[in-house]
C-alpha cells in the first residue's frame, strides 16, 4: 500500500512539472525546415553546388545555434576521443562535423529530385573496381558502411544510380507514432528515396529478403555498427555478439554477415575519406574476414575486424563520425568492466 501511494506521488509530481515552452532543437528543426522548403525553388540541376557551397556555413551556424548539439558533440569527443585534445582542435572538428551533417541533411532532401546521372557523380568514388571483380566472380557481395561521412543511403542511392544490384537494409518505411511535424517531414523523405532503390527494413523480417539477394548473386548493403545497450536485448537474441569499440564495449547484429558467409559473398567496406582542405571522397576496399567458420566466436571476430577498421578512420578524421551527435552514445559504448 505505501509503495502504490509513492508512485501515485511520483506520477503526480512528474504529470505536473511545467514543460519548458521551447525544447533543444526546436528552433534548429523550424530553420531546417524553411531552408529545405526554399531548396525545392532551386533547379536540380544547381542542388549540389548550393548544398556544397552552403553547408560549412550551415556547420559554424548550427555550432553558435544550437547548443544542445554542440554540447553532446564536445562531450562524446573528450569522453571516447579522449579530454587531452585543444579546446581549439575540437571547435574545429565539431563545426567540421556539423558542415557534414547539414551536407547529409540537404543531400537526402534533394535525391528525390536529382536524375540518376547527377546521383551517381554526387561524390568520387575510389576503388569501385573491386567492386566490380566480386561481381564479375559470379558470387553476391556483402558491403559494409558505417555512419561515418558520407550517408549510407547517399551512398546506396549512389550505387544503385551506378548500376549495381543494391539492396539496402535500413529504416526508411515506419513512420514513428510520437514523431513530430518536422520529423514526419524529414522521414517521409527519407521513405521517397527508399522507393528509388530496393530497401529491406528489418522490422519487417529480413532473413528471407537477403537470403534472396545473396542468392541471386546481388549486393546486400548493411551498416553493421548498430549498438544495442540493454541487458534484456542481449539475453533474448543469439545473433548479438559484443565487440570493443575506442576502449567501450557494444553488442553488434550478425545475421546479415552469418548468411552472407554461409553463401560465400565477397566482403568490401565503403568508407568515407576527407582530408583538410579536399572534397569528401568514397573509398571501397575488398575486407578479409579473419574466420571462415560460422560460430558466435568466429562471427564475432569478424565484425571485431570491421569495427578496428572504423575505429582506425575515426582516430583520423573524428569530424566524419556523425553518430558523435548521439546524446546516447556513450551509453550505447559501455566501459568495459574491470575483472579482479
Amino acid at each position: 500500500m505505501t509503495s502504490t501511494k509513492q508512485n501515485q506521488v511520483t506520477w503526480h509530481r512528474e504529470r505536473t512539472e511545467r514543460l519548458p515552452l521551447v525544447s533543444p532543437g526546436d528552433v534548429t528543426y523550424v530553420l531546417a525546415a524553411l531552408f529545405l522548403s526554399g531548396m525545392q525553388m532551386l533547379p536540380a540541376s544547381q542542388r549540389v553546388q548550393v548544398v556544397t557551397r552552403v553547408s560549412p556555413f550551415l556547420g559554424r551556424f548550427l555550432s553558435a545555434l544550437n547548443v544542445h548539439s554542440t554540447k553532446t558533440i564536445r562531450q562524446n569527443m573528450n569522453v571516447l576521443l579522449g579530454a587531452d585534445r585543444s579546446p581549439d582542435a575540437v571547435e574545429v572538428d565539431l563545426r567540421r562535423l556539423l558542415s557534414l551533417i547539414a551536407w547529409n541533411a540537404l543531400m537526402i532532401n534533394s535525391l528525390p529530385v536529382l536524375s540518376r546521372e547527377q546521383i551517381a557523380h554526387l561524390v568520387p568514388i575510389d576503388g569501385i573496381s573491386c567492386l566490380d571483380d566480386c561481381l564479375n566472380d559470379s558470387r553476391p557481395v556483402l558491403i559494409w558502411s558505417c555512419h561515418f561521412g558520407v550517408h549510407p543511403l547517399i551512398i546506396a542511392a549512389m550505387l544503385h544510380a551506378l548500376d549495381y544490384p543494391i539492396h539496402a537494409v535500413t529504416h526508411v518505411r515506419q513512420m514513428p507514432v510520437a514523431a513530430s511535424a518536422f520529423q514526419r517531414r524529414y522521414l517521409q523523405r527519407l521513405a521517397r528515396i527508399g522507393d528509388q532503390f530496393p530497401v529491406i527494413d528489418p522490422r519487417e523480417g529480413v532473413q528471407r529478403a537477403m537470403l534472396d539477394v545473396l542468392r541471386n548473386g546481388e549486393c546486400l548493403y548493411i551498416t553493421p555498427d548498430y549498438m544495442v545497450t540493454t541487458n534484456e536485448v542481449q539475453s533474448q537474441s543469439a545473433f548479438l555478439v559484443p565487440i570493443d569499440l575506442l576502449n567501450r564495449r557494444a553488442f553488434l547484429q550478425t545475421g546479415g554477415l552469418r548468411l552472407a558467409k554461409r553463401l560465400k559473398a565477397h566482403v568490401v567496406t565503403v568508407f568515407s575519406n576527407q582530408l583538410d582542405g579536399d572534397e569528401r571522397r568514397l573509398v571501397v576496399e575488398p575486407f578479409d574476414l579473419p574466420t571462415s567458420g560460422l560460430t558466435p566466436d568466429e562471427l564475432q571476430r569478424d565484425i571485431q575486424a570491421c569495427m578496428q577498421r572504423l575505429e582506425a578512420h575515426v582516430l583520423v578524421h573524428p569530424y566524419l563520425w556523425w553518430d558523435l551527435k548521439r546524446f546516447d552514445l556513450v551509453e550505447r559504448l559501455r566501459a568495459i568492466p574491470t575483472t579482479g
